[in-house]
């Protein structure tokens, strides 16, 4: 599931990997597809599956990296195939929505948004729904309503259908991916002109709150990051990084800002703009404007716990596992044959592995027990493993 769990935490159960482990991490295989890998791949009953800008849908087997079916063909795939009851789900920057069998890759059906809408984030399965993002094409040009869509998990048919604004006027389009808590409260960063956080009934698509962050003015600074759902205090809260570089804890029942701090000044496609990271410690952040580089926070009040500096900016949103959190460096803009995955310790931040991808790496790492799979802008797919000295290449 992309960051783990519902809670889009980014620390998911089934990682294992350690600070002695991440030190042996060693690349056990590679292939390639066609077109730059952005999303995080998802790793399932043995599966790793990623999809391109290229268009392709590769399943590998997890442990060796050969291929187990591919798809191609598909349109422009930005965020993560979902995975699950048997099913893979994805959606295309064209706004259509495929799910395909996940042992054989068969297609089960297909789903298209109307308008020009581009889904942008991983969709999500819930209550026997599938749950769509949308938002413009890559510069809002042209800009088109933001909306929120359920589809039926088993038949891609329509359950519900909002418009992020009243009247469907454009604008506010949906960048990133729900988080839903357990009583089925889902919440999301809304982009420009409202740049803010929407809650609402997962069942349903009923509002339940809006909390803008800031003014845009114009500026295209949007609260494009996953959100992250955690407890403080004894209190649910949501927590959300933005383009603009402001990152905010609010209040889950009624979107009040408990904190919030400036990390760095933001600007379109950079400030926060990965999705953050939480293992019950601390906020781990990735800043793509200077200082670019990975922030842990305290979550009672942002302060800087730590801050590691990579030189490079940071799309990747960063997993945490038991005591590592682990990440990719690389442009949107600029140098794109230069990047890294880096590994380092969650408590100080102090280098344990980084591996030289020589591409952008925008794609958040997958950890499931200790085996870490990630994506590049070469189309690469990269599979580590603590001790593994085999290499294999293969195409998909």
């Amino acid at each position: 599931m992309y960051r783990g769990d519902l809670a889009r935490d980014g620390h998911p159960s089934s990682a294992m990997l350690d600070a002695a482990a991440a030190a042996r991490l060693r690349l056990a295989w590679r292939i390639h597809l066609d077109g730059a890998v952005d999303g995080t791949p998802a790793v399932a009953r043995g599966l790793a599956i990623a999809a391109s800008a290229g268009g392709t849908l590769a399943a590998v087997n997890a442990l060796t990296g050969v291929t187990v079916w591919v798809k191609h063909g598909l349109g422009a795939i930005s965020g993560s195939p979902t995975i699950a009851d048997g099913l893979v789900h994805v959606a295309t920057l064209a706004g259509r929505v495929y799910a395909f069998g996940l042992a054989h890759g068969e297609m089960v059906w297909t789903w298209s948004a109307a308008g020009g809408s581009a889904a942008w984030a991983s969709p999500v399965v819930y209550g026997g729904e599938v749950i769509v993002a949308l938002a413009s094409p890559y510069g809002d040009n042209p800009l088109v309503p933001g909306r929120l869509v359920a589809l039926d998990e088993e038949t891609g048919s329509e359950r519900w259908n909002v418009c992020v604004l009243p009247g469907c006027e454009s604008g506010d389009g949906v960048w990133s991916t729900p988080a839903i808590d357990d009583q089925g409260t889902a919440f999301v960063g809304v982009g420009n002109p409202g740049d803010g956080v929407l809650a609402f009934d997962a069942a349903t698509g009923h509002r339940k709150w809006f909390a803008n962050l800031y003014s845009d003015s114009g500026r295209d600074v949007d609260v494009g990051a996953t959100p992250v759902l955690f407890n403080l205090y004894g209190r649910e809260v949501v927590a959300q990084a933005s383009d603009e570089g402001l990152f905010a804890v609010l209040d889950a029942s009624n979107g009040a800002v408990l904190w919030s701090k400036e990390l760095v000044s933001g600007s379109a496609v950079h400030g926060l703009i990965a999705s953050p990271a939480y293992d019950g410690t601390s906020v781990y952040v990735g800043s793509a404007s200077p200082p670019t580089g990975l922030f842990a926070l305290d979550p009672s009040n942002g302060n800087v716990k730590w801050r590691h500096d990579t030189g490079q900016p940071i799309y990747s949103a960063p997993a945490v596992t038991r005591g590592v959190v682990v990440f990719g460096t690389g442009a949107v803009f600029g140098d794109l044959g230069s990047g890294s995955i880096v590994a380092l310790s969650s408590a100080d931040g102090r280098v344990l592995w980084s591996y030289d991808t020589r591409s952008a790496v925008r794609s958040g790492p997958a950890v499931a027990g200790d085996l870490v799979v990630v994506g590049d802008f070469a189309g690469d797919v990269l599979a580590f493993r603590p001790g593994d000295l085999r290499v294999g290449l293969s195409s998909a």
